[in-house]
């Protein structure tokens, strides 16, 4: 009777904790599930956002295409092109090159808003590349157009009024990618006696007590100008033909052999290039 009555007792507390455990698990399921919500809310906005861009940029595009087409058609097998149809080509030129403008600024939008919006979503990224790509060839297309008025003695200045900068950024984009290869790419060499490149302020002496000799160094303002420049990825051997050789700067010694016919060192042979040039562009052979 008496555990009757504890157990009667005690059911209200395990009854209340139960409730308190059911009701932590719904609470967190409900931040669990607002949580998501939010994401895909996030996401659905993105890919909207997207969506509209797209579709303002391949409007954009047809009209393009639509303005070439008449303008194509308006100097097809006409030399002699009358004054007001100049004009209206003038105009159709001037919207082709603000439309192509606007579509580089929604690429770059894009561009900016994928990155920021944190989502991996490999469809946006490959819809972004190919209206990149079909840009790139319609600017082409642009170009070939504005090149067939030039030769019929348009008046390509007034054409250009606005420079189509998208073309302009890509050749921009160009020259600097060739300039930083060329850079990587670059390095130098030089080759003398002791005697000949402390003339042209190239390496100095340093230290040595009396009786001890001293050391043959780089100077730190070296003569530049009394180098040879190469391309790292065309040269594979340099000549010496000297019976003394050592090389003062610093490159690996498994990235490189001098070889010898009799005692002569006939050249210096670069088996690893990378790792060569790895430490230093500039390389010095003391021929003495």
């Amino acid at each position: 009777m008496k555990k009757l009555m504890y157990l009667l007792l005690f059911l209200p507390f395990f009854i209340a904790c139960n409730n308190n455990s059911t009701n932590e698990k719904v609470e967190q399921l409900q931040k669990e599930n607002q949580q998501l919500l939010a994401e895909q809310n996030k996401k659905d906005s993105t890919i909207n956002d997207f969506l509209e861009s797209i579709n303002a940029i391949e409007e954009n595009l047809s009209t393009v295409k639509a303005k070439e087409n008449l303008i194509s058609e308006s100097t097809k097998n006409n030399n002699e092109i009358k004054i007001d149809t100049r004009e209206k080509i003038n105009q159709d030129i001037q919207e082709i090159n603000n439309l192509m403008e606007k579509n580089k600024k929604l690429i770059s939008s894009l561009r900016g808003k994928l990155k920021k919006s944190d989502l991996k979503i490999a469809e946006l990224q490959v819809l972004i590349e190919n209206m990149t790509k079909q840009l790139a060839d319609r600017d082409a297309e642009i170009s070939s157009l504005k090149e067939q008025l030039v030769k019929m003695n348009f008046a390509i200045e007034t054409l250009n009024k606005k420079v189509d900068t998208l073309s302009i950024e890509n050749e921009n984009k160009n020259v600097v990618i060739n300039k930083q290869t060329e850079d990587l790419n670059t390095a130098f060499y030089v080759l003398g006696t002791s005697k000949e490149l402390k003339e042209h302020n190239v390496i100095t002496k340093e230290g040595g007590f009396i009786g001890l000799g001293k050391t043959k160094q780089l100077k730190g303002d070296f003569n530049q100008s009394y180098f040879t420049k190469v391309d790292i990825t065309k040269i594979s051997s340099i000549s010496i033909n000297s019976k003394k050789a050592k090389i003062l700067t610093s490159h690996p010694a498994d990235s490189y052999k001098l070889e010898k016919e009799g005692k002569v060192f006939t050249k210096l042979v670069i088996t690893n290039s990378a790792t060569f040039w790895k430490a230093s562009k500039y390389l010095v052979i003391v021929l003495d």
